[in-house]
């Protein structure tokens, strides 16, 4: 087994035996474990772990897409109404650019 699969392979493991023995523990209030112990949250979990340990950045990228595939209705709901927001937030920005451009263009 290669160094770095074994290094990701170990804090995954490290990190779930971790947030299990807290579950057992009932550190958390219930509304707070409900979340955190979700089993939809593991491969996102996972995909970060794997992304910063492994060589292979292919592994996490997977993990990363199924844990947001497990989410995809959460996110669609949160998302709802973002584009009653895009407009006004763009003309923000562009007017932050023209004035920040010109300010910089004076000194």
């Amino acid at each position: 087994m290669q160094k770095d699969n074994r290094l990701a392979w170990g804090i995954s493991l490290l990190v779930f035996g971790i947030l299990f023995l807290i579950r057992q523990l009932h550190i958390f209030p219930n509304n707070i474990a409900d979340i955190i112990f979700n089993l939809k949250n593991y491969p996102l979990i996972l995909g970060v772990i794997f992304l910063v340990t492994h060589r292979n950045k292919n592994i996490g990228l997977v993990l990363l897409v199924v844990g947001v595939l497990f989410r995809l209705s959460e996110i669609r709901r949160l998302t709802q109404h973002i584009s009653d927001y895009v407009w006004p937030l763009l003309l923000i920005l562009a007017g932050g650019v023209l004035v920040f451009g010109a300010l910089k263009a004076k000194k």
